[in-house]
């Protein structure tokens, strides 16, 4: 018999004494323990997240965050991308904010074998539902990244020598076998 689910409200979770060494997400109510990721899962992160950084650098826009923020993107989900992209200045709300009232605008999430297509898919519902504009689903594994501005199908689907690019991100691309290396 599996362990009893955790449900509890937003301010719970928000206040909730988490271990220290653990990830928790608060999905529609229930609290799901995250697992940590590999070594080819951390480094994909990290390569989209300095790309990203220094893109924005550049053209002062917006800002990536990496996955040690919650979003609250409904009053029952607290989910954690990997990567979250935020246009526009918000940075006085940002600060020392435990959880992030802001939707993104991109929710990158680095895919884990762990991972099932049924909870992906699910997170890809929630973040859409909530407003994101895009969703970057990267598979080191697979080495290929999908990008989906909607839950039905993705815009595009990039292998081999292909580049990530956004028309919410103008003039950013990245190789995939940069992100990949």
């Amino acid at each position: 018999m599996g362990a009893a689910k955790i449900l509890l409200s937003a301010e719970e979770f928000d206040n909730y004494p988490f271990e220290e060494d653990k990830r928790y997400e608060l999905d529609e109510g229930e609290l799901i323990e995250v697992t940590r990721p590999a070594y080819q899962h951390n480094q994909a992160l990290q390569n989209l997240l300095v790309e990203l950084v220094l893109y924005f650098r550049k053209n002062r826009i917006g800002q990536a965050l990496v996955s040690e923020n919650l979003y609250a993107l409904s009053p029952t989900t607290r989910l954690a991308p990997d990567v979250a992209v935020i246009l526009g200045d918000h940075r006085a709300e940002l600060q020392n904010a435990k959880v992030i009232h802001i939707i993104p605008d991109i929710a990158a999430e680095v895919l884990s074998p762990s991972e099932t297509p049924a909870r992906i898919h699910r997170k890809m519902s929630q973040y859409f539902q909530a407003g994101v504009k895009e969703v970057w689903l990267v598979q080191p594994e697979d080495r290929t990244v999908e990008i989906w501005t909607g839950p039905k199908l993705p815009e595009q689907a990039l292998t081999g020598t292909d580049s990530v690019t956004s028309a919410l991100l103008p003039g950013f691309s990245l190789p995939l076998a940069e992100l990949f290396s």
